[in-house]
C-alpha cells in the first residue's frame, strides 16, 4: 500500500474538522481571493451553504446509490441505468456475476469509477484493488464537502451506456444548474477524456442560446446541436430539483433517452466561468 493511502485515514480524521480552511485552500487555487463574507458570488453562496447548514437530503442525494430510489420516485425507474449490484468491500465483487461490459464505481466520490468494456480482456483484480482505494479515499475530508463525508461508502455496478450513434466516444454529459425547482443553465461537456478534466465545454440558456461570454478562456468551447430530448431533460432536471435551492442536475442523451448522472449540491470549480457569470447565478440563490 502506498504510503498516501497509509497516512489518508490520519490526515482525514484531522481536516474533517476544519472544512471552510480545506474549501478555502481550493478556493484561492482557483479564484485567487478568500471566501466572501457575506456571499455574493455562486461558489461562495454554495460554499456558504455547504458550511452552515445541516441538509441531509444534501448526502441522500449525492450517493450515487441512495440517490436512485429519488429518482425512482420522482421519475421513474426507467430513467436509471441498470443496477448489477452493491458491495460494502472490494472483496465482495462477483465478477462472473456480471455482464461483459460495466461500470464500476464508489457512491461517495468523484471520478471513482471504471469503465469495463470487456471484462474477458480486463485484469479484473487491478480493477478489484483500484476500487479498494477508492472505497478507502475520504473524499468529503479531503475536498471540505462535508456532506460526502456522511455518505456511508459502498462499491455498486452499473450499466455501461453506450450511444450507438457514437459508439467509441463519451457520452455528452448535460447538466442543469436549477435554482428552486426551475432549470436556468445547462452545461455541455463533450468528448472528455475518461477520470480527467480533460473535455470540450459549453454553457447555453434554456432556449439554446450558447453563453460564451459566460466563461474566462473560451479555447475548450465548442458549439453542439440541440439533443432532440431537450424538453424531455428540462422536465426532468424540474422535478429532481423542486424545492433545492440549488442543484445540478447531470443527465445523458442515450440512443434519444434520457438517463440518468448524479445530482450535485458543490459544482467543481474548474470550469472556468468568470466573475461576472458567477455573481449572475449568485444572485439567484437566495439565502435567507
Amino acid at each position: 500500500m502506498s504510503l498516501f493511502y497509509k497516512i489518508m485515514p490520519p490526515l482525514a480524521g484531522l481536516l474533517k474538522h476544519f472544512p471552510k480552511q480545506v474549501l478555502t485552500i481550493h478556493f484561492r487555487k482557483f479564484y485567487h481571493r478568500k471566501l466572501q463574507n457575506p456571499p455574493e458570488s455562486f461558489y461562495d453562496k454554495v460554499y456558504w451553504m455547504s458550511l452552515n447548514q445541516d441538509n441531509p437530503l444534501w448526502a441522500r442525494l449525492a450517493d450515487k446509490y441512495l440517490v436512485r430510489e429519488y429518482v425512482t420516485e420522482r421519475c421513474g425507474e426507467g430513467l436509471l441505468a441498470k443496477l448489477y449490484g452493491v458491495y460494502d468491500s472490494a472483496d465482495e465483487i462477483d465478477f462472473d456475476a456480471l455482464p461483459k461490459s460495466f461500470v464500476i464505481k464508489t457512491n461517495n466520490g468523484c471520478a471513482s469509477n471504471c469503465f469495463v468494456k470487456d471484462k474477458d480482456n480486463t485484469d479484473l483484480e487491478m480493477i478489484r484493488k483500484q476500487m479498494a482505494k477508492y472505497l478507502k479515499y475520504p473524499y468529503g475530508a479531503l475536498s471540505g464537502e462535508r456532506h460526502y463525508g456522511k455518505i456511508r461508502p459502498k462499491i455498486i455496478a452499473e450499466e455501461y451506456l453506450v450511444d450507438h450513434s457514437h459508439p467509441n466516444a463519451a457520452l455528452d454529459d448535460y447538466k442543469f444548474y436549477c435554482f428552486n425547482g426551475v432549470p436556468t443553465y445547462c452545461f455541455i461537456t463533450k468528448n472528455r477524456i475518461l477520470n480527467t478534466h480533460k473535455m470540450q465545454m459549453m454553457m447555453y440558456d434554456m432556449n439554446w442560446k450558447p453563453l460564451r461570454s459566460s466563461f474566462i478562456d473560451s479555447s475548450r468551447l465548442v458549439e453542439i446541436p440541440r439533443p432532440s430530448a431537450f424538453e424531455e431533460m428540462k422536465s426532468i432536471a424540474a422535478k429532481l430539483s423542486e424545492g433545492i435551492k440549488f442543484v445540478r442536475v447531470d443527465l445523458y442523451e442515450v440512443d434519444g433517452k434520457v438517463k440518468f448522472s448524479e445530482m450535485t449540491f458543490t459544482p467543481g470549480m474548474d470550469v472556468g466561468f468568470n466573475e461576472e457569470f458567477l455573481l449572475e447565478m449568485g444572485k439567484k440563490i437566495d439565502l435567507k
